[in-house]
């Protein structure tokens, strides 16, 4: 298994453990203090170095910012305020401005409190929370607090694109739940921690420039900045709306980033033992007119979008249907200037603007392809989601078939075998470009996908 992949997966159990040790650290010492008051300063701290290694704090960011072409390496923003709006602190100033909104709740937390002692329930809930974050931080994200086994989080701010901090805020949810299937629970099982019902809830709404009110609430000594916004409460209500390991979208962050219904699904709840369509946000608030709000909301649908994470493929197909990893091949996008290949763009890492060119490329590394049944052969199938391709009449997928033939003779084992088509971003909304190679048998031997979000 690739090395960055099992670090992933390795993440929480390192938090986890890290913590604990830290904690049994302070312990010592306080035990130490009461024990033996003569004994010298720097004796007690000896002691305590000998116990494992406090907590690695950016053990799950690392992986997912290298994953989406993150820099730095680490993000390194601390929890509170945002800082882009910390000048607003103990004032009566106030300031419009975009953000998209989530919460994070820990589902089926509560039930700890009755199978293990507090002490193990607090550094259980305290290390998920931990987790995710370093997940939402690992997106460039603000956690802004915690709130008991929740917490809540900005994405977006005066020097980054409202267009690709929202659909940040939408990968971290889905990144939330690859984090809490494949470390997580995996984790507290080693522990002995029963943990196959804990999850995410999770709630995500975006509201824009003249809908959101930044300002300081409290007194002028004792304060917290923070944004007024419906946007910002119907955030919070998703949440609660939420089932495990799913996240709840609002109306307005659907229509901002022209979201394809594709990637959605429709909530529902059972009522007299029948499934009964939750179509509005609960409760349905009524207008100052009389009319019902019916604020629309969708469930993202983990398996669809979940498939355009930049994740290794090894990872990938674990948690998504449709993805097949083989060794030593991968399928990747580059932005391109004056017809050569400049940036390299992790899948949905960010933004594009219309009028740029892309090259999607299905690369076999040398060796990659020995063994294998030949001819091989494949298809890329372009896929057009936002509604002014529909509009224009160019939503229909495109596929495009290819035939891939290894390297022989003396450039055998010396270079990589490389398909590729390009594309221009050219309609506002969600595009995809998927890839499938089948061997001589029509076995499938490899299978991705790329999305780019176009404004």
């Amino acid at each position: 298994m690739r090395k960055d992949v099992e670090q992933f997966r390795g993440s929480f159990g390192r938090l986890y453990e890290g913590s604990k040790a830290k904690s049994k650290t302070l312990t010592k010492r306080s035990a130490i203090a009461m024990d033996r008051q003569d004994r010298p300063v720097f004796e007690a701290y000896a002691d305590a170095a000998l116990l494992p290694a406090v907590q690695e704090e950016y053990a799950v960011q690392r992986p997912i910012r290298e994953w989406f072409g993150k820099s730095p390496a680490v993000n390194k923003s601390a929890i509170g305020a945002h800082p882009e709006f910390s000048h607003l602190e103990g004032t009566d100033e106030t300031e419009w401005h975009h953000i998209t909104t989530m919460f994070i709740d820990i589902a089926n937390s509560t039930r700890l409190s009755l199978r293990y002692d507090l002490e193990m329930v607090r550094h259980i809930k305290n290390s998920i929370l931990r987790a995710a974050s370093e997940v939402v931080r690992s997106m460039d994200g603000h956690v802004h607090r915690f709130m008991g086994d929740a917490l809540m989080a900005y994405f977006g701010g005066r020097l980054q694109k409202k267009e690709s901090s929202a659909m940040a805020a939408l990968s971290c949810a889905a990144m939330l739940q690859v984090l809490m299937t494949q470390s997580v629970v995996p984790d507290l099982l080693r522990n002995g921690i029963e943990a196959r019902d804990i999850g995410f809830r999770v709630g995500v709404d975006f509201g824009g420039d003249r809908e959101v009110l930044w300002s300081s609430y409290g007194y002028s000594d004792v304060n917290e900045v923070t944004a007024t916004s419906f946007f910002v409460d119907a955030s919070a209500k998703l949440q609660g709306m939420a089932s495990k390991d799913s996240a709840m979208l609002g109306q307005n962050l659907l229509n901002f980033l022209d979201f394809p219904e594709a990637m959605t699904d429709r909530k529902y709840k059972s009522r007299d033992g029948k499934d009964e369509l939750v179509e509005y946000l609960a409760p349905n608030y009524i207008r100052q007119d009389g009319t019902p709000n019916n604020y629309r909301i969708r469930e993202l649908s983990f398996d669809k979008f979940a498939r355009l994470l930049p994740l290794p493929t090894e990872l990938k197909e674990l948690v998504v249907g449709g993805v097949k990893s083989h060794g030593g091949i991968s399928f990747c996008a580059h932005v391109l200037n004056d017809g050569q290949a400049s940036v390299r763009y992790p899948s949905n890492s960010a933004c594009l603007e219309k009028d740029r060119s892309i090259r999607f490329e299905l690369r076999a590394e040398p060796g990659a392809l020995d063994g294998v049944r030949l001819p091989l052969s494949g298809k890329f199938t372009k896929q057009n989601y936002g509604l002014q391709a529909k509009e224009a009449g160019h939503s229909a997928p495109e596929i495009i078939s290819f035939a891939m033939q290894p390297a022989t003779g003396a450039y055998r084992g010396q270079r990589p075998t490389i398909s590729s088509i390009t594309r221009d971003t050219a309609y506002r909304g969600l595009h995809t470009v998927s890839v499938e190679l089948v061997d001589g048998r029509g076995d499938l031997l490899f299978a991705d996908v790329v999305g780019v979000h176009i404004v």
